[in-house]
């Protein structure tokens, strides 16, 4: 506990320091005069000001410091390099598929909701690390609402996608999301995955026995314009999904996949974010990553029942979970 204490201790200076050093950078830069100038080698004038160049230093500085802060997923992002901006899209991805934004009078905030604690923390860690806010998060029957109250938050939100404005009911659009790298693309996915996404595994009598078939989706009643913008994101990483209209909300729908290699390159590429839990149905309690695992498993086999065949997926995704528990204890 001692040694965690003085991890955010340090943590706490380096963010302060740094960001305190570019705040008197950057007040120099706004008061200094090109016609003053700065001297360089053998009396050349120098018209940038060479302070510019402490901002990118500065900058490493803070993430570096924020590092010992927030969660062990954003931990990681900033660790591979992930830029402010590249934070950003992932922010905005959460608040895509499972958020809302409001604005009105004096009043600028921003939820996400959800029954899995660990995304809200995720939810929290980026916003603070983007925002320098810590979010609340509140019980609400069962589930919770995390609540981020920040103008500029709302505001770049609203610059990223004009159709964040909910009370005209505008689909934000991913085109923010979509302008990121690959690596960035590729933790998008999993992000609206992890927020919206689903597995489902159905059972068919057959003249040999009972046969398991996995389908892996995301969303319910998506937009028109959100599905296509979601059906972009998974192709550009390399992941077919089918479109389905919902038959209750006319030009609504969601993204599935039954294709094993699908699934597969999914589970490749990180699949779930690590932790996540399915919170309903069959299999509430599993790992999300655990039950794709097993149910991918099972697809090849045969069963006598229905019964018998949720019984080995539990048996696989149980498995699985104490291998990736042992792997963690490993690690530290």
């Amino acid at each position: 506990m001692c040694s965690r204490d003085c991890l955010n201790t340090i943590s706490g200076a380096l963010v302060i320091g740094a960001s305190a050093n570019t705040i008197y950078t950057l007040f120099m830069i706004a008061n200094y005069s090109e016609s003053q100038g700065f001297c360089g080698p053998e009396g050349m004038l120098i018209v940038q000001s060479p302070l510019l160049a402490l901002v990118p230093l500065n900058y490493i500085f803070i993430m570096a410091g924020m590092a010992g802060l927030v969660s062990p997923y954003v931990k990681d992002l900033i660790k591979r390099g992930f830029s402010r901006v590249d934070l950003k899209r992932l922010f905005m991805g959460m608040v895509v598929s499972g958020g809302s934004v409001y604005y009105g009078g004096n009043k600028y905030c921003i939820r996400f909701y959800g029954k899995d604690l660990l995304l809200h923390t995720i939810f929290a860690d980026l916003a603070y690390v983007l925002y320098d806010k810590r979010p609340g998060t509140t019980d609400v029957r069962g589930s919770y609402v995390t609540q981020l109250y920040s103008k500029e938050a709302v505001r770049e939100l609203r610059e990223a996608s004009p159709e964040f404005e909910t009370r005209r009911g505008g689909a934000p659009s991913l085109s923010f999301i979509l302008e990121g790298g690959r690596d960035v693309k590729v933790e998008a996915s999993r992000v609206l995955m992890s927020t919206s996404g689903w597995i489902s595994c159905s059972f068919v009598n057959t003249t040999c026995g009972v046969r398991a078939y996995p389908k892996l989706g995301i969303g319910s009643v998506l937009p028109g314009s959100m599905l296509l913008d979601y059906s972009k994101l998974m192709a550009e990483v390399g992941l077919r999904f089918s479109v389905y209209q919902d038959k209750r909300y006319d030009g609504r729908g969601y993204l599935a996949t039954s294709d094993l290699m699908m699934m597969k390159r999914f589970r490749n590429q990180g699949g779930f974010i690590e932790g996540t839990v399915v919170k309903r149905g069959e299999f509430a309690g599993m790992e999300k990553n655990s039950l794709l695992a097993a149910t991918m498993r099972v697809a090849s086999l045969k069963f006598f029942s229905r019964e018998e065949a949720i019984e080995k997926i539990r048996e696989f995704g149980t498995n699985d979970e104490l291998k990736v528990y042992l792997n963690r204890l490993m690690l530290g």
